[in-house]
């Protein structure tokens, strides 16, 4: 299973996934670990048995990409290494650091050969742990507490010209996907204050919300912004919308526009969900964001909406940042009654992407509360991943990964 509660040390440290059964020595990597200058940035926690760990968990791993892997071998040291070496030769690790108690000599020259890095012997000690991670970070070229001086990052707001066009579930696996091809810090701002539904589809139940942000920002900074932000599998991190609606008057435009600009300098890419309607939160969104989404569906409605909104649209970004304008068809499909032709001569926008229509991936990941882009490689996760390597300059492969590790369950499971 995929343990809920990864501990991260922060974004400037190197990525990591670790496998164990043990959950003592668990809870060892997490205190000894937590609020040290050279910390786990924990993305992932798998507590599988070596034999059980299926496609599912692998693709998991590639999506978290780690720097590197820690593997606690004393369940089944030999099966373990075979693992390992699995991990490196398939690229869904490049450093491994295994750890067990009382490794024999033979058992640790084959962890050598099998391409591991480091070694952790249990019981774990901080002095051990500390030791490890400060030749890890040598080997990353990581220097602790020296954060890398960034460039402010792109804010992009998605706004659905009517209830229903699916600008919630693009934006979620737009930023999954965003992050996936670029590796970059991305953050999914949920700014539907109302009725915001993100957290739901990622399967995630916030403690905190986008109001107890905006209650203490008189006093925020990237460490407090941390304990409002919740970390998912994927590698994104989400701010939710509060949970209960009344919870949104304490949201002015003011005040969304300056988080905005906050947020712009913690991630690479911000993804907002902005309310489908002329709300105070949204006008702070369109006069600050820096590229605009308009996602509309090829209906009659949703396009009558985008003409009437649009007039006010380009009023609140005329002047401001240069804001790029973007027109999204979402749940397209070839033949619609109504053409891609038809939809720019109306609206006077030249059609940035389509979003295919594929009613049961879509569905399918909601009620899962497992993005789309994370349950295969339907006609929709496709037309998203297409749109992030767009938005990222990142060019998209399609490779299938399936045979190396059903290669390596079949070998294990005969004995060959």
């Amino acid at each position: 299973m995929t343990l809920n509660a990864p501990f991260a040390g922060g974004s400037s440290h190197p990525a990591a996934v670790v496998i164990s059964q043990d959950g003592e020595f668990l809870e060892q990597l997490r205190a000894f670990s937590l609020g040290r200058a050279q910390s786990l940035d924990v993305r992932l926690v798998l507590d599988n048995s070596f034999t059980d760990i299926g496609e599912e968990e692998i693709a998991r791993i590639r999506m978290v990409d780690p720097e590197f892997v820690v593997v606690d071998l004393e369940a089944d040291p030999h099966v373990g290494l075979r693992f390992v070496q699995f991990l490196m030769e398939s690229g869904a690790a490049s450093m491994v650091v295994c750890a067990g108690r009382a490794l024999s000599p033979d058992l640790l020259l084959q962890a050598m050969q099998a391409g591991v890095s480091e070694v952790l012997t249990k019981p774990l000690t901080e002095a051990a742990l500390q030791g490890t991670l400060s030749r890890i970070w040598k080997k990353t070229g990581r220097k602790a507490d020296v954060p890398a001086a960034t460039e402010p990052g792109r804010t992009l707001a998605l706004f659905g010209t009517k209830g229903g066009v699916g600008t919630t579930s693009l934006a979620t696996n737009l930023a999954v996907e965003m992050h996936r091809l670029s590796r970059k810090k991305t953050l999914l701002l949920d700014l539907d204050v109302e009725l915001g539904e993100t957290s739901l589809m990622l399967g995630m139940d916030p403690k905190f919300s986008l109001t107890d942000l905006i209650r203490n920002f008189h006093r925020v900074d990237a460490g407090l912004l941390a304990s409002y932000i919740e970390h998912h599998e994927s590698g994104i991190d989400l701010l939710a919308a509060p949970f209960k609606p009344g919870d949104y008057e304490t949201v002015g435009k003011d005040r969304i526009r300056q988080i905005i600009r906050f947020l712009r300098d913690q991630y690479d890419y911000v993804i907002m969900d902005t309310p489908k309607s002329f709300h105070p939160v949204s006008i702070g969104v369109l006069e600050e964001a820096d590229e605009i989404y308009l996602v509309t569906t090829p209906t009659l409605p949703a396009l009558r909406n985008l003409v009437r909104s649009l007039p006010l649209i380009r009023q609140f970004t005329t002047g401001q940042r240069n804001t790029q304008i973007h027109l999204v068809v979402n749940r397209f499909e070839p033949g619609e009654l109504i053409s891609l032709k038809e939809i720019e001569e109306t609206t006077e926008l030249p059609i940035f992407h389509t979003i295919r229509n594929d009613y049961e991936a879509v569905m399918g990941g909601i009620n899962e509360g497992r993005p789309a882009v994370l349950r295969g490689n339907s006609a929709y996760t496709r037309s998203v991943r297409e749109m992030a390597g767009l938005l990222t300059d990142t060019k998209v492969s399609d490779e299938g990964r399936r045979g190396l590790f059903g290669g390596f369950m079949s070998a294990l499971k005969t004995g060959r």
